[in-house]
């Protein structure tokens, strides 16, 4: 039977284990996770040394079992800081990456006013002519830049909706706008 301590050790690493691979996974996208990868691989070949030296007695040359090496009284908090330290560096490259603060969306003025009543001037005529073409897509594109990001989910929105319902036939190739 092994002993309980043993047994934490071996589940310990085989965790430690799992959350390195998937750390390392994470970050291969950042700009300095080549250098965490080849830390973090040198920890794991560490770690894959003491698992391997736990799980049997070694055969000395003689033939005789020699007792395995104790591991260190201190692996268990060892492995958590190094644990620590990979969570803490994967936390800063994100946030690092992370987009800068979306922009505002454009306040409704006069162009923008024209945009929309322009933009649903296009999508009624299409209704009422039951088609949806490439002159129409031109001519919504137009104005897309002057709206704002609800304004041309809203437009979209309509677009697909009748088109979906049967009530446009797209004669269009490239995108509705």
């Amino acid at each position: 039977m092994i002993p309980l301590s043993r047994t934490l050790v071996v589940l310990n690493l085989m965790f430690f284990g799992a959350g390195l691979a998937l750390f390392v996974q994470g970050q291969r996208a950042s700009a300095s996770a080549r250098e965490v990868e080849t830390r973090l691989e040198r920890m794991e070949g560490r770690l894959d040394q003491l698992l391997a030296q736990r799980q049997g007695p070694a055969v000395a040359l003689s033939g005789a079992p020699s007792p395995a090496p104790a591991l260190p009284a201190d692996l268990d908090a060892r492995v958590e800081q190094a644990v620590t330290r990979a969570l803490q560096a994967q936390a800063s490259s994100a946030a690092l990456r992370e987009d800068p603060a979306p922009r505002e969306p454009p306040v409704p003025n006069a162009r923008n006013a024209e945009a929309w009543a322009r933009g649903n001037e296009v999508v009624d005529r299409a209704l009422s002519a039951r088609r949806w073409g490439e002159a129409q897509a031109r001519e919504l594109a137009a104005s897309v830049p002057s709206l704002t990001p609800q304004q041309q989910v809203d437009l979209l929105r309509r677009l697909s909706v009748a088109i979906n319902e049967g009530q446009l036939k797209v004669e269009t190739r490239g995108p509705l706008f």
